[in-house]
């Protein structure tokens, strides 16, 4: 564990760099043509979240991944470059969450058994080119294609995300890039009312391939209001891997699709993803070996998963509720004798209610009721969860037109 006098050394080198940046905004300008200068923007945020949890009979103070970041854009012309940086912060000291998007990081097939309790976490980083009307590419750690439509249920402030195949294996979706994509180049383009997004992971991975993962999106925007999507992805492993059957329930490469409907009205809101992937989660199963001994393997599965989310707003007010099902299943190998390494009741099955309240522009105050039906993959009833917490959300966007 870190202490303090390093931790705040940590601070402190954070506050250094972004101050760097910041300064930047100080550089003289002179009064010029457009075409002679350079548009410089920097944006700087934070979002500082943290709740009490009650299950179990106990109460757990969590943090609720808290962030820190900065965008950078400069524009010559019709032409734009882009850099962008985010950290998680576990400001609280919390080693737990019930929030899917607080996880970090992780390889498929390796199994996360908790957060690490280091005081920053990469989120995103990324590195980038705008070409106008041409579109947008950028390369490095950020948000997927695949995700661009799985968000449009990710809109609660703890629970939700469980039903999408995004966040898999208790990571952040790197790897086979259905969330933070690790190591990806991805293109997006507005034509009009239609979105598109092209994506590849070049991670250097050992699969005799090229790349190591594609995905797609397409959205149009019916009306201001109602926006449909559809998103594709594949990640690419090693045909040795899948072929010798160590990997319980691996018969293929990954692959996830998805659905989905956004409608944001004046006092409604209400969006739905519909999912199906195959090869494309895992979890830590159980089974009893030929010596009787108690095995605990990674255990990979296909899965059909159904997301709501419905939002009723007021002035200050709103009214969240939701619903999360995700049920598995799992198909044995050919030549391993083992059948059922997962209880036959594993799957998730989540209402979700919840208020907000907003009593000035950057703070909420939150409370989200989570109530389970669902099971574990080891057979234990999920628990019911209730949270009550706040967070502070902090933005500014600093412009500046340079001379050359």
């Amino acid at each position: 564990m870190k202490t303090y006098p390093t931790f705040l050394k940590t601070v402190f080198s954070k506050i250094i760099i972004t101050s760097l940046l910041l300064a930047i905004y100080t550089i003289p300008s002179h009064a010029q043509d457009a075409k002679d200068s350079i548009e410089m923007r920097i944006r700087p945020y934070a979002g500082l979240r943290g709740h009490a949890a009650i299950y179990d009979r106990k109460m757990d103070i969590q943090e609720n991944a808290s962030r820190i970041g900065t965008e950078v854009a400069m524009k010559k012309g019709k032409l734009g470059f882009v850099a962008a940086a985010e950290l998680q912060v576990n400001m609280l000291r919390g080693g737990s969450s019930f929030n899917a998007d607080g996880s970090l990081s992780g390889g498929f097939l390796t199994i996360q058994s908790g957060q690490n309790q280091q005081v920053f976490g990469n989120r995103l980083g990324y590195l980038g080119v705008e070409f106008e009307r041409l579109g947008r590419l950028t390369f490095g750690k950020q948000w997927s294609v695949y995700r661009d439509v799985t968000a449009y249920t990710d809109r609660f402030n703890v629970f939700g995300s469980k039903g999408s195949a995004t966040f898999i294996g208790g990571t952040d979706g790197g790897a086979n890039g259905t969330g933070r994509a690790d190591q990806s180049i991805i293109y997006r383009n507005q034509i009009g009312r239609f979105y598109i997004g092209g994506q590849v992971q070049a991670r250097g991975a050992n699969n005799h391939r090229f790349i190591d993962g594609l995905g797609a999106s397409a959205q149009m925007q019916i009306i201001p209001e109602l926006r449909i999507g559809a998103a594709f992805n594949k990640a690419f492993l090693s045909d040795n891997l899948i072929n010798d059957g160590k990997i319980l329930g691996l018969s293929g490469q990954p692959i996830y699709a998805t659905l989905g409907g956004d409608f944001k009205g004046k006092k409604i809101d209400f969006s739905a993803v519909a999912v199906l992937q195959k090869n494309g989660d895992f979890t830590q199963g159980h089974y009893a070996d030929p010596l009787g001994q108690y095995a605990t393997p990674t255990v990979v599965f296909d899965a059909t998963g159904l997301e709501l989310f419905a939002k009723y707003k007021w002035n200050k007010l709103s009214l969240l509720a939701g619903y999360n099902l995700y049920i598995p299943s799992f198909k044995p190998n050919n030549n391993h004798p083992i059948t059922d390494p997962i209880d036959k009741g594993f799957k998730r099955n989540d209402l979700i209610l919840g208020v907000s309240y907003q009593p000035i522009r950057f703070v909420q105050f939150y409370s989200e009721q989570r109530i389970s039906n669902g099971r574990t993959a080891l057979g234990a009833k999920e628990d019911a969860v209730f949270t009550i917490g706040m967070k502070i959300d902090l933005s500014t966007q600093l412009s500046k037109m340079i001379a050359l």
